[in-house]
C-alpha cells in the first residue's frame, strides 16, 4: 500500500514519516522502520509515498508533507538527487555525491543526509569481518544515485584501490576528478566490457553492482561471470536474489544482496531523526519477515 499526493488527506495525524519513490510498492522500509519506532516507544507511523516523476512532482510532495508536520522521509529511486537539491542544508557525503536518501524537517526547511554510504560500509564489515579500507573495490554503476554515494564512501574510507565503472558519461570522469582529492590519489575509471574492467575485476576483493541490472526478471549480468574469481565478494545492492548473485556463488565468491545495506542505512536514518540508534535487531527481524513473505 502507498499514498500519492492526492491521497495524503487520508493519512492519520500519527503518520509523520515515510519513504518516497517511484515505483514504491516494493519498498521494505515501512516494515523495518515501524519496528524501530515501536521498539523505541515513538508514537508515529511510517508509510510508502508515491511521488510523480513529472517536473515538480517530488517538490510538491515535500511541500505537502511539510504542511502535514512530517518529521522526515527516506528517499529512493529516482529522487535522490532531487532530495539533495531540495535541502537547505546537507551533510558532507550528500554534498560530495550530490545525492541524498534521508531528509529531516527543521524550522528553516529540509536538511539532508546520505546514509547509503555509511550503511553500505557497516553492511560490508558485518558480512565479511573486514573493513572497507582493506579492500580493492570495483564499483559498477558509479554514476547512479546509490552508486555515487558508494563511490564517495569508498573514497572517504580510503579503500586500498578503487575503480569506477559506468556507461560512457561525462559524469564518470568528473566524479573521479572530484573524489581524487578526498581519496588522496587519482581514481581510475572505465566502461563496461573493456579490458580495463576485466583487469580491475581480476585484482578486486570487492565487486559492487550498483546498476539497475537485476531489478527486472531477464536482466543480463553487468559483467561476464567468468571474470569472477573464488574468494571475491560480490555485493549486489538489489535487495532480492539475482542472476549475478547466483553466478558469483557458482564461481566460489561470497555473494550477497543489498538487505544489509538497506538495514543499516535505515538505522542510521532513524538515528538522524531521533538522535539515537534504534534496535537494529528489531529492524533486522522485521526485514527478514518482509522478505520471507514475498
Amino acid at each position: 500500500m502507498f499514498y500519492t499526493l492526492g491521497e495524503l488527506a487520508e493519512l492519520g495525524a500519527d503518520v509523520r514519516l515515510g519513504v518516497i519513490g517511484n515505483p514504491i510498492a516494493h519498498s521494505k522500509s515501512p516494515q523495518m522502520q515501524q519496528a524501530a519506532l515501536n521498539d523505541a516507544g515513538q508514537p508515529y507511523r511510517y508509510v510508502r509515498l508515491l511521488a510523480d516523476t513529472a517536473e515538480g512532482g517530488f517538490e510538491a510532495m515535500l511541500a505537502a508533507l511539510a504542511a502535514r508536520g512530517f518529521l522526515g522521509v527516506n528517499v529512493t529511486v529516482p529522487f535522490k538527487k532531487k532530495a539533495f537539491a531540495a535541502a537547505v542544508q546537507a551533510d558532507a557525503l550528500s554534498t560530495l555525491c550530490g545525492a541524498a536518501n534521508t531528509l529531516m524537517r527543521k524550522e528553516d526547511g529540509w536538511h539532508c543526509h546520505n546514509t547509503d554510504g555509511p550503511g553500505f560500509e557497516r553492511a560490508i564489515q558485518e558480512l565479511s569481518g573486514r573493513p572497507l579500507a582493506d579492500m580493492r573495490v570495483v564499483l559498477l554503476g558509479a554514476c547512479g544515485g546509490a552508486g555515487s554515494a558508494l563511490a564517495a564512501q569508498c573514497a572517504l574510507s580510503h579503500c586500498r584501490a578503487l575503480t569506477l565503472v559506468n556507461r560512457p558519461r561525462p559524469e564518470l570522469e568528473q566524479m573521479a576528478a572530484t573524489l581524487a582529492p578526498h581519496y588522496g590519489a587519482p581514481i581510475p575509471y572505465c566502461h563496461f566490457g573493456t579490458t580495463e574492467l576485466r583487469t580491475a575485476v581480476a585484482q578486486a576483493d570487492l565487486i559492487i553492482n550498483a546498476t539497475s541490472l537485476g531489478l527486472k526478471e531477464g536482466d543480463t549480468l553487468p559483467l561476464p561471470a567468468e571474470w569472477l574469481n573464488p574468494g571475491q565478494i560480490v555485493y549486489d545492492i538489489v535487495t532480492h536474489h539475482t542472476p549475478l548473485q547466483q553466478a558469483a556463488a557458482e564461481r566460489g565468491c561470497m555473494a550477497a544482496d543489498g538487505l544489509g545495506m538497506l538495514l543499516w542505512q535505515g538505522a542510521i536514518a532513524f538515528e538522524h531523526w531521533f538522535g539515537q540508534l534504534p534496535s537494529v535487531e528489531s529492524m533486522r527481524t522485521a526485514l527478514i519477515g518482509a522478505e520471507s513473505s514475498r
